[in-house]
């Protein structure tokens, strides 16, 4: 696909140019346009600029001695005496050339020009950046899910080299159809850290792009890997939503809301991939995914439990980031959000509610309901009430995890569940306070030794409760039953009482 230079492969890389003719120019852009039909070591001609930065310009160029066209990225003249950059470009030079997966851009030969300007050969790309895919609109979950993937592959290849990237973002994702198969690069280790970069850089520098940046980085803390697992959640949860999770008007605005606001939970994702973004972007990074290649693996597992969805099968369970086998929300092809039925493995043989086998479980699911009923009013008869603290705190939360730190009476912590169900918009009230709306994370005090009533609400269904006593922040929220149509439920009964 034809692309604009805006838009082009290297936009954010920095180079420069080689060349025989010294003459130096006052306006960079002049100067790359001069370079236009040059040679590079006698075998690389410049054929085009195809983008460029402050530091240097990247070009098409045809490789003479093997017939094929490449990219060159190449250090403006200027910029030679910046020692610290040069560093940090021939530290890069050495660290991509190593890397091998089909995820990462791929390098060909690196070397300086006669006048000392360092360069890059690279592969050629054609196509167009993650960004140009999500100026059109948000991406379906599989998809997003498949980029996701590959990325998180290439970066682990990095992480294995001690290297991560710092300013992952959809500019530096690049999207290639190569046959039949999308193909998905990584571009840019310009500004890759590691062990050793690091003491190329002074103590809080910030490098990155502000809608990206993990909470540490935003406070200009020493940084390692998990980063990037950050930087990654942030593109899924983009490629999903149609936006980032944190967005203001000013650059400092958006670090603050990645260092003290919650994340706001995904509307248009499944529930295992709604649990993954969750842990891809905690604020606490020893709460994160703690690799790349575990980032992976948990995506295709979300993957897995989308396609057998579509197709009915059981959902398998998912260790870590399963909460409920029985009811969860998921895309359909169209995009639009339908309630899927998840079976656990031990039962795949379970009866469906079609025939004769429909009013039998509607009335059981009568009996269970007036059973809960009857039960949870004895229970409410002699409940004490929470008093307005644990209240309180069933709240608040500035965080997006369960990064509570207390556990004394007077600053009880909250444990977040996600609430779903078959219906979506279902009002869910906590001890009769509405919370939110299908599907939804509610809070619950930990330890406070009080049972908590969840209620799900909404007009022309059954009302479905359970109540929940969580007495460590690893408690999960007891499986909420199907909230059945009332209407469907009396013609059912009537068929049952003609036999």
């Amino acid at each position: 696909m034809p692309r604009s230079p805006r838009h082009s492969q290297h936009d954010e890389y920095d180079s420069g140019d080689d060349l025989e003719d010294t003459q130096k120019v006052n306006l960079p852009r002049m100067e790359a346009e001069r370079d236009i039909g040059k040679v590079i070591n006698k075998r690389y001609k410049i054929i085009d600029r195809i983008g460029e930065g402050g530091m240097g310009v990247v070009y098409k160029a045809h490789d003479m001695q093997v017939d094929r066209e490449v990219a060159i990225k190449l250090v403006r003249r200027e910029c030679l005496t910046d020692s610290k950059f040069l560093t940090r470009f021939r530290r890069e030079l050495e660290v991509t050339s190593q890397f091998r997966h089909p995820s990462t851009i791929r390098v060909y030969e690196h070397g300086e020009t006669r006048d000392g300007r360092p360069y890059m050969v690279m592969e050629l790309l054609t196509g167009q950046s993650l960004a140009d895919c999500l100026e059109e609109g948000r991406l379906p979950e599989t998809e997003a899910l498949q980029y996701a993937r590959q990325i998180a592959e290439s970066l682990s290849e990095a992480h294995e080299h001690e290297i991560f990237h710092r300013d992952l973002k959809p500019d530096n994702i690049f999207i290639e159809n190569v046959g039949v198969s999308t193909v998905v690069k990584v571009l840019d280790f310009g500004i890759a850290g590691g062990m050793d970069a690091m003491k190329l850089t002074q103590a809080g520098e910030v490098f990155g792009t502000p809608q990206y940046m993990s909470p540490e980085q935003c406070e200009g803390k020493k940084l390692d890997y998990r980063t990037d697992i950050y930087s990654l959640g942030c593109i899924l949860y983009e490629m999903i939503e149609g936006r980032p999770p944190f967005k203001a008007d000013s650059p400092m605005a958006t670090m603050l809301k990645h260092v003290k606001n919650k994340v706001p939970t995904p509307r248009q994702a499944s529930a295992p991939t709604v649990k993954l973004l969750q842990l891809s972007l905690r604020k606490d990074r020893n709460k994160r995914i703690q690799s790349a290649g575990r980032f992976s693996e948990l995506i295709g597992d979300c993957i897995g439990a989308i396609r057998a969805a579509e197709e009915g099968r059981p959902i398998p369970e998912i260790p870590g980031l399963s909460r409920s086998n029985t009811i969860s929300r998921m895309n359909t092809p169209t995009g639009a959000l339908n309630a899927v039925n998840y079976r656990t493995p031990s039962s795949p043989t379970s009866p469906v509610n079609t025939g004769e086998n429909k009013g039998m479980t509607v009335v059981v699911l009568l009996v269970a309901a007036a059973i809960i009923l009857i039960g949870f009013a004895m229970f409410s008869s002699n409940e004490v009430d929470p008093g307005p603290t644990a209240k309180a705190e069933a709240t608040t939360g500035a965080d997006d995890t369960t990064d509570a730190s207390t556990t004394d009476a007077a600053a009880l912590p909250n444990v977040r569940e996600l609430v779903t169900t078959n219906v979506e918009g279902a009002r869910v009230l906590v001890d009769g306070d509405e919370q939110c709306k299908t599907p939804c994370e509610i809070e619950v005090p930990v330890g406070d030794g009080i049972k908590h009533e969840i209620r799900l609400k909404k007009d022309g269904y059954i009302d479905v409760v359970t109540n929940w006593e969580p007495k460590s922040l690893n408690d999960k929220l007891p499986t909420m039953p199907a909230m059945q149509e009332l209407d469907n439920t009396i013609n059912v009964k009537r068929k049952r009482k003609n036999r």
